[in-house]
């Protein structure tokens, strides 16, 4: 995973869409971890520092999955009265 090849490819996508990274770990009996960079030195230091030989890796780019039109649901969140802006950045 931390080959030149792999970790050119990683930089070169997150200069246009951060990625999802699930860190699936060796003999660790627990469930991957999954995480969201946008950043590539707090990534390859995750890759580096976070996981063990045989851990096995998946990176997907961000914006090819997670899209307005294929969401699960949305929504907005309340005030104290219980009401959401009607307008906004969003």
């Amino acid at each position: 995973m931390l080959s030149p090849e792999r970790l050119h490819l990683i930089r070169e996508v997150l200069e246009q869409s951060p990625v999802i990274l699930e860190h699936w770990f060796y003999r660790a009996g627990r469930a991957p971890d999954r995480l969201v960079f946008d950043d590539y030195e707090a990534l390859e230091a995750c890759l580096r520092t976070r996981t063990c030989p045989g851990d096995a890796i998946h990176v997907w780019r961000y914006e090819a999955l997670c899209r307005d039109d294929n969401s699960l649901t949305h929504g907005k969140c309340p005030d104290t009265d219980g009401l959401v802006p009607k307008r906004g950045a969003y």
